[in-house]
C-alpha cells in the first residue's frame, strides 16, 4: 500500500472516533486492518504490533490513547524511516 493510502486509512480510523471512550475490540480490530495495509512498511507493522501489546482496557479504551496512536502512525507513515547503509 502507498504512503497515500496508508494515510487515507488512518484519516477514516481517526474521524471515525467519537466520545471519550472507544469498544475495544474495534480499536483491536481497526490496529489489525492497519497491519494488514501497512504490508511493505516494517516501521508502521512495527509500531502498530507495540500498540497491540499495549491497548489499554478490559472492553473499553480511552478515545485519547487511540487518536495519539493514530497520530504516531500518521506521523511514521508521512515520514518513513530510511535505511542506514
Amino acid at each position: 500500500m502507498s504512503e497515500f493510502d496508508l494515510e487515507t486509512t488512518i484519516r477514516r480510523l481517526r474521524e471515525a472516533v467519537d466520545g471519550d471512550v472507544c469498544s475495544r475490540s474495534r480499536v483491536i480490530d481497526a490496529l489489525l486492518d492497519l497491519r494488514l495495509d501497512a504490508v511493505g512498511r516494517p516501521d508502521v507493522v512495527e509500531l502498530v504490533d507495540q500498540s497491540l501489546t499495549d491497548v489499554p482496557g478490559k472492553t473499553m479504551v480511552p478515545a485519547d490513547w487511540w487518536r495519539d496512536q493514530l497520530d504516531m502512525f500518521e506521523l511514521v507513515a508521512i515520514n518513513p524511516a530510511e535505511p542506514v547503509g
